[in-house]
Parts: C-alpha cells; sequence; structure tokens
C-alpha cells in the first residue's frame, strides 16, 4: 500500500519534539527514525481515535504510550480495536517501565535543563539550582512527577506550573544548534534503546503482517 511508512502516534507535542531531537543527537543511520512520521495527539484523550483512523487508513501505525493509568486504559482501548501487542509500545528501559520520555535522561542532565530553563524564568521567585537529592526526595514515580511535587510544595511563591515543554524547548534547541554537551553518553545510551525498540518493533510487525493488510480497502 501507498501507506506503508511507519507513522508512530505519541501522546504530546514534546515526545514529537524529543523524538526529532534525540535522532538528531544519536545520529545514528541504524535506528534512525527519519523515515517515519511522528503524530502528536496532543492530549490523551485524542490518541484512541486518532491510532484507530490512521489504523483503518491503511497506515502502518505504532502507539508509544506513558505508563500511568490512563495510558494502560489507552492501550487496553487499542487492542480492542485490533491493534496488536507489536503496535503499542510503553517507554521502557532494560525491562522496567519508564513514566514519561523525560525519564531516558540520567537525572542529572534532565535538571540541568530543567534549572538553566527556570533559572531564568523564576529568577524573581527565589528559584535556586535543584539537585537530585531535593527532586526525588518526593518518592513519585517518575521525573515529572517529582517535579510537580517540589514545585508544588512552591505554590505560595508564584513558581506556577511545572511546564515540561519548555525544557522539552531548551534541550530540543540545545540539540538543533550542537551545543548539548551537557547530555552525558549516559544519556545517548539510554535513548539509544528507546530507538532500538521502535525499530525492532517495526520489523516485528512487517514480519508478521501480511502485505496485503497494508493496501486500502
Amino acid at each position: 500500500g501507498n501507506n506503508s511508512r511507519p507513522l508512530i502516534i505519541v501522546e504530546t507535542m514534546s515526545d514529537t519534539m524529543y523524538l526529532n531531537a534525540f535522532d538528531k543527537f544519536l545520529q545514528d543511520p541504524n535506528i534512525s527514525m527519519n523515515p517515519l512520521n511522528v503524530v502528536p495527539a496532543y492530549a490523551k484523550n485524542s490518541v484512541l481515535p486518532l491510532s484507530i483512523f490512521h489504523h483503518n487508513h491503511g497506515y502502518n501505525t505504532f502507539v508509544l504510550l506513558d505508563n500511568d493509568y490512563e495510558s494502560k486504559q489507552i492501550a487496553e482501548q487499542l487492542k480492542n480495536n485490533k491493534f496488536s501487542e507489536t503496535q503499542i509500545i510503553f517507554f521502557e528501559r532494560d525491562g522496567n517501565l519508564l513514566e514519561s520520555m523525560e525519564d531516558y535522561m540520567v537525572t542529572e542532565d534532565y535538571l540541568y535543563a530543567v534549572n538553566q530553563t527556570y533559572e531564568i524564568k523564576l529568577r524573581r521567585e527565589g528559584f535556586t539550582n535543584l539537585t537530585k537529592e531535593e527532586v526525588l526526595i518526593h518518592g513519585k514515580n517518575g521525573i515529572i512527577e517529582n517535579l510537580k511535587a517540589v514545585w508544588n510544595e512552591h505554590s505560595d511563591d508564584d513558581w506556577g506550573e511545572f511546564e515540561r515543554e519548555e525544557v522539552c524547548r531548551y534541550i530540543s534547541g540545545k540539540i538543533a544548534s550542537g551545543d548539548a554537551s551537557f547530555l552525558t553518553e549516559k544519556t545517548r545510551d539510554r535513548v539509544r534503546t528507546l530507538y532500538r525498540l521502535i525499530a525492532e518493533r517495526i520489523r516485528q510487525y512487517q514480519r508478521t503482517t501480511p502485505t496485503e493488510q497494508f493496501s486500502n480497502e
């Protein structure tokens, strides 16, 4: 079919930005996402209809999901709509599920970007550089939930909401300008596992799916 180029549905705009930026950061032609279409749902409740729409139009559709309750519900609904396990990809590394795309980055690397972003943004609100210990002490699942907890503690200081998109923009911008030396080799290796996982699932799916399924009926 003419829609056989794999299409990946992601939950948020920042997931899309990260996938494109990390592709450039890795510079690994074996697992590059360059021929892939990445389509953001913008909101969790759009993931299901968007996925079904593309799937029904003969696209080779894969869905990349967070590991929270809502995303697990979405996965179940996708299976009820003829999606195979192969097409549903949860963030994971070394057999452990990850809460979000941000959890592929080493905590210190991600916090560097958080600190750089908010040092300027919350200068008047008394923001000081956050350490790994200060953030992880909240004991939540994943870096984003822990940061939200830090921001909640400062609700009286006018910190507002923690905006992961802002940090994503910072990281993507630095990668684009070749200025992302704060991202360590360890982060690079971790991110590579995500691209390997996606590439592996696409190969698996193409092996097990008869080609006529891709043509528009």
